[in-house]
């Protein structure tokens, strides 16, 4: 008899923000986490390649902090 403790919940450890650029080729939204620099995406639908404009890091910085990095979104008595 296998008598494993249950497992407790995880908190989160960190975040991405991530964003959605539409594939000029077929329409579909490719998920992406936040590029900061000029890149190109590789849709997951038609397999081909577009170049993507970055996130600005100064905001993705900004949230992560609001958001503690992740733990704010999981207390509602963050604030």
């Amino acid at each position: 008899m296998n008598k494993q403790k249950p497992l407790l919940p995880v908190k989160p450890s960190g975040m991405e923000i991530l964003f959605y650029y539409t594939c000029p080729h077929c329409g579909r939204k490719v998920p992406l986490v936040a590029p900061l620099q000029p890149a190109m995406a590789q849709c997951d639908s038609c397999s081909n390649k577009f170049p993507v404009v970055p996130a600005d890091q100064k905001s993705i910085r900004f949230l992560k902090t609001v958001l503690d990095n992740g733990r704010a979104g999981i207390n509602p008595d963050f604030l």
